[in-house]
């Protein structure tokens, strides 16, 4: 074998490592993100804002549009590790559509915007995940 092949044949394993790593990290994330089955919120449609258990809410600053940023806020949340949210359609995924959000004060604020989606639909899912646990709130887009 010649110096040559030895480098391609190093290089052809160096990627194919990689490529193992990446689909393994891939499966973790899968696997995490569907061992934690949300629970529902109960939430009145329309409504601006939500109540989460614990004593905290839920609250749109500003209205849902697709492909305009919003606000979400987060008040009365006393959280060990930021919260994040994750957008997808009820017979829809999106994608990886994950914000996290940050300080602001004594909430958490995260400004969002949501894909646009070719069949015309505006009911949404997100799914917020805060200290470990998941909630999913239903909600429309204008």
């Amino acid at each position: 074998m010649t110096a040559k092949q030895r480098k391609w044949l190093a290089l052809g394993g160096v990627l194919l490592l990689l490529a193992c790593i990446k689909f393994g990290l891939i499966y973790r994330w899968y696997s995490e993100r569907q061992a934690v089955k949300p629970s529902p919120l109960a939430c009145v449609a329309g409504q601006a804002s939500c109540a989460l258990p614990g004593g905290g809410v839920w609250r749109f600053a500003s209205p849902p549009q697709h492909g305009k940023p919003f606000e979400i806020r987060l008040q009365g949340v006393a959280a060990r590790e930021a919260p994040q949210v994750e957008f997808n359609m009820a017979d829809m995924d999106m994608g990886f559509n994950r914000y996290t959000f940050v300080r602001d004060g004594a909430d958490w604020k995260a400004t969002v915007t949501l894909p646009l989606c070719v069949s015309g639909s505006r009911d949404w899912l997100a799914v917020l995940s805060l200290d470990g646990k998941r909630y999913l709130l239903a909600f429309s887009a204008r």
